[in-house]
Parts: C-alpha cells; sequence; structure tokens
C-alpha cells in the first residue's frame, strides 16, 4: 500500500475516533452503579477581552510524555500485541462473513487494515469498547508490521487502541498508549507537530480521569501551545481542547483560570460575529452554560435576556426560537448564586420570578402555528417541574394533568409515549450527590478508588410521595457494615432529592419500591472493629 493513501486514511482515524469519544462532558457524579462510565470531554470555548492579551503559552515540560528508546519498548510490552495466531483465528473472518462485502482470503493489508478500522469505528459508536479493544491490537499489530513502529500510522494507532481502552475504563493502559502515540511523532516529526495534539488531548482526558488533573492540566496545556504554534492563537481547532482544559482546572478548584480560560473560548465564538446578528448565539449559548456551572445565576440571567434580545430584533417576539432561552432563564431563578457581578439582577430574586418567563415560552407555544403537540407539552413540563422544584407541587400537578390530556388527545403513537415516558413513572428533577470517599463532605467526581482504599456499596429503598419526594427511606443493603455515619449522610441527600411524581391514569399517584445505590470509597482502618484494633495495637507498641 501507498504511503500517500494510508496517511489520509490515518488522519481520519485518529480524529474521527476522538470525536466519538469526545462526546462527554463534564465529569458528573453517576446516581446508580450501573450507569456507563464518563468518556473523556471534548472542548470548545475563549474570551473577548482577551483577544489582544492572549499570549503564546509557554510550552510545559513533557519528561513523561516523551519516551526514549527503553521506555519505549517496555511502554510496548504493556499493550500485549496480540499473536499471529490471533489474526488467524480472527472472527472476523469466519464462513459466515458475507462475501458481497470482502473476500478474506485474497484482502491486501491494505483492504484488511481498512475493514477492521471500519468496524473498529462501528464498535466505538455503538460504546462496545471491549470489541473496539480487541480490534484495535489487531490493528497495531499489522500497522507496526506494514509500517514499522517508528511510523505516522503505527502513532495513529496506538492513539485508536488508547481510545477503546479509556472506553473500557482501562485508564493505565490508555495512559501508556497514549504516551507511546507522543513519543513516536516526537521522534519522527518534531515535539511541536501538529500530530502531537489528538493524542494529547486524550492522555489528558485519561489523566484526568484518573484522578491526576495536575497532568492532565500539562498535557492539555501543551496541546493548546501547539495548536497556537501551527495554526495561530485564534484557530477555532483549540476550542475543544481548551473546554477540557477549563474542566480540568474545575475539577481541583481552580475557579479564577477556569473562568479565564472559559472568557477564551468565548472570545474565540464571537470573533468576528456581529453582536446583534444570529450567529452570536452559540457563544452566548455557549456562555450562559458555564456560568451556570460556575453557581454564576446573576451572570447567567444576564447571558439569557441577551440571547432573548437578539432572537427578537432577528426573528420577531413570537419565534419558536425563545422558547427554550426563555425556559432557561426561568429555571435559573431555582438559584441563588453568589453577588459577584455589576450585572442589574439582585442575587436575591425571589424564585417566582421565574414563572413570568415559563409562562411567556407555553404562549408562545400555544399561539404559534408552526407547533405541535410535542412543543407545547415539553414546554408545560417545564413549568410543572419548576413548581415542584420550587415547592409548590399543587400547581404542579395542575400542569402535569393538563399535559397528560395533550398527549392522549394527540391520538398518535408518538405522543402516548411520550406521555409514559413523561409522566408514567417518577423522573428525577434534582439529583443526590452524596460523598464519594468515606470522611469527605461533597460528591467530588472520582473515577476509581483513591490508592489505599476499598470500595462500598449502600442500596436504599424508598416511595415517591405524590409532591415528589422520597419517603420512608431504608437501608436494604450494604457493604461493608458498620459506616453508619456513612450510610446516614446518604439517606439524607437521598431526602433532598426532587421527582416529578408518577401519574397514573392521568392522576398522581405514589410509587413504591424506588431504590438509590451508591457506590463509595473507604479505608479498612475506617470500620470500627478494625479502627480499635488499630488502636490498641498503638498502644500496646508505646508501652
Amino acid at each position: 500500500m501507498t504511503n500517500c493513501r494510508c496517511k489520509s486514511k490515518r488522519l481520519a482515524f485518529s480524529s474521527a475516533a476522538l470525536l466519538l469519544l469526545a462526546a462527554g462532558t463534564s465529569p458528573v457524579h453517576a446516581q446508580e452503579s450501573g450507569d456507563e462510565p464518563e468518556l473523556p470531554p471534548v472542548v470548545d470555548v475563549p474570551s473577548a477581552e482577551q483577544a489582544p492579551a492572549m499570549q503564546e503559552l509557554t510550552e510545559p515540560g513533557t519528561e513523561d510524555q516523551s519516551l526514549g528508546e527503553q521506555t519505549m519498548e517496555e511502554a510496548l510490552e504493556e499493550i500485549v500485541l496480540p499473536s499471529q495466531r490471533f489474526f488467524e483465528d480472527d472472527p472476523y473472518t469466519a464462513d459466515d462473513v458475507d462475501e458481497s462485502i470482502l473476500d478474506v482470503e485474497d484482502e491486501t493489508d491494505e483492504e484488511r487494515l481498512s475493514r477492521l478500522f471500519t468496524l473498529y469505528l462501528d464498535a466505538v459508536s455503538d460504546s462496545a469498547f471491549a470489541e473496539a479493544d480487541s480490534l484495535g491490537k489487531q490493528i497495531l499489530e499489522l500497522t507496526i508490521r506494514a509500517y514499522g513502529l517508528d511510523s505516522d500510522e503505527s502513532a495513529s494507532a496506538l492513539t485508536n487502541l488508547a481510545i477503546a481502552q479509556h472506553g473500557m475504563r482501562d485508564f493505565e493502559s490508555a495512559i501508556v498508549n497514549y504516551t507511546s502515540a507522543i513519543g513516536i511523532i516526537e521522534r519522527i516529526d518534531n515535539r511541536l507537530s501538529r500530530d502531537l495534539i489528538n493524542p494529547l488531548r486524550g492522555l489528558g482526558s485519561a489523566q484526568l480521569a484518573s484522578g491526576r488533573p495536575d497532568l492532565a492540566r500539562d498535557a492539555f496545556n501543551r496541546a493548546v501551545h501547539i495548536s497556537h504554534v501551527n495554526d495561530g492563537p485564534h484557530n477555532m481547532e483549540q476550542i475543544e481542547t481548551l473546554e477540557s482544559l477549563a474542566e480540568t482546572y474545575l475539577s481541583v478548584g481552580e475557579l479564577e483560570e477556569s473562568v479565564d480560560v472559559q472568557k477564551r473560548i468565548y472570545y474565540l465564538q464571537a470573533r468576528n460575529v456581529g453582536s446583534d446578528s444570529m450567529d452570536i448565539l452559540p457563544a452566548l449559548r455557549t456562555r450562559a452554560a458555564w456560568q451556570n456551572r460556575m453557581a454564576f445565576y446573576d451572570q447567567e440571567r444576564f447571558t439569557w435576556r441577551r440571547i432573548i434580545k437578539v432572537i427578537e430584533q432577528n426573528q420577531g417576539s413570537d419565534s419558536l426560537e425563545l422558547i427554550d432561552p426563555l425556559t432557561r432563564l426561568g429555571k435559573s431563578y431555582l438559584y441563588v448564586g453568589f453577588a459577584d457581578t455589576p450585572y442589574i439582577e439582585s442575587a436575591s430574586a425571589s424564585v417566582s420570578s421565574g414563572e413570568v418567563y415559563l409562562k411567556r415560552a407555553i404562549r408562545i407555544a400555544e399561539d404559534n402555528e408552526d407547533a405541535d403537540w410535542k412543543i407545547l407539552s415539553d414546554t408545560m413540563l417545564e413549568l410543572g417541574d419548576y413548581y415542584v422544584m420550587s415547592a409548590r407541587p399543587n400547581r404542579g400537578e395542575r400542569v402535569y394533568e393538563e399535559v397528560w390530556e395533550i398527549l392522549t388527545d394527540a391520538n398518535a403513537e408518538e405522543a402516548l409515549a411520550r406521555r409514559d415516558e413523561a409522566l408514567a413513572a417518577p423522573v428525577v428533577l434534582q439529583k443526590a450527590a452524596p460523598p464519594l470517599v468515606y470522611g469527605q463532605s461533597l460528591g467530588v467526581p472520582v473515577s476509581g478508588p483513591p490508592p489505599g482504599f476499598e470500595t462500598g456499596n449502600a442500596v436504599f429503598q424508598y416511595k415517591v410521595s405524590i409532591r415528589g419526594r422520597p419517603v420512608e427511606i431504608e437501608l436494604v443493603d450494604s457493604d461493608p457494615a458498620g459506616l453508619d455515619d456513612m450510610y446516614s449522610t446518604i439517606a439524607r441527600d437521598i431526602r433532598k432529592m426532587v421527582y416529578r411524581p408518577r401519574f397514573d391514569a392521568g392522576e398522581v399517584a405514589i410509587t413504591e419500591g424506588v431504590r438509590f445505590s451508591h457506590t463509595f470509597y473507604y479505608r479498612a482502618d475506617d470500620l470500627p472493629g478494625q479502627a480499635l484494633e488499630a488502636q490498641a495495637s498503638a498502644e500496646g507498641n508505646r508501652r
């Protein structure tokens, strides 16, 4: 196969797979132990006042990211490459493969790589990461055999194998393979090669997920620096990396740095866009979302009002485009943030103020001839949820009953399915976030047990009342026994949860047997019995 042809395939290979994985975003606490793992978040964002001030970032040290010859050999040992027999037993060359698609016996190495890569992409897009890992190892061995270890193609294959391992939450292996890919690119090209950006982003995401935000920050900063060197400080390609960098700063409590990165993102998105044009809306929406994340609710309201004004100027005061920003502006009044801005809005605004915006959204959905039952019912559900969240469940109940009637009267299979999805079972409106580590007061996201910690689990069962609140909460299973203060803390957090209550035949109903499972981490000496034994042993040694 020719180098030219495979090089273009290699570029699509690496960036396509990274984009498939990058759909996450922000680190959130999983409510149930069976939740899907978070994939590496991808970024997008810079800020307005900082355009002239955006200076090239000094290139951070990369001692841990470049590999010498000996280190590379050690890293490759950990990749666990499949043997030649693995290729011969390849399940994708079985007799039942559609011969109209390929003739396995006669395929060239290039055709085989193309086939395996297509299967790999399908596996990643379906979140079948174990299958993607197996395919990635086959692709890697075939690529090294065809092009040698020090080649662009092998670096790309290592990156894609790491993506599959990241999806399986095997962060240690992913870090090894991202680092190996980086080392290859540095040797065959240079330390400022554009090809380093994807594996650096993947490396940072894996390091962040494995509890090393300090290393992740260096990886993301280096990716941004390389992007500036190759494409200039205002290029839009860096936005995904910047968003991951902002998440990293946020995860370690460096709020100023996170805000600064978000300003840079906003600047990049808003640059060369008219301040009153519809083209400014993506930048404003991104800014509003981050202001909400940072609990800057006054600023968030100011931004949503600006979005509403832009839409009204361009599309009129009855545009369906207004429903979403009106709804989000209304819901922002459920929260009181820091009085941290010079903006007009008061941080002590009444919770009931949001009702005005939600009702306007409903009027637009009712009056606009382009609105259908789905738009109207979804908009009304937001008002019902707002009432329940603001401790006015009776008003919420009346709104939900109207929604039930609208979806029933629509006389469409899709509408009935939407009714069952929205109202036939309780829907969580406010999640619980108990501590993930014993002794911590906050549910700080972690991807696995910290060093020296064991894994525990608690399962609670309760009813959801017609007011949308958990009642009669009881612990039905716990491991280990004895951490009563931890289990009491989890129960208190469950009590703070808010649900959209269940409806049966159009009437609000109690839901029994609802379960909440929480996984946490503890040290062996946190257990009461073992702690006493350790204390007695220490006292004996002192004597």
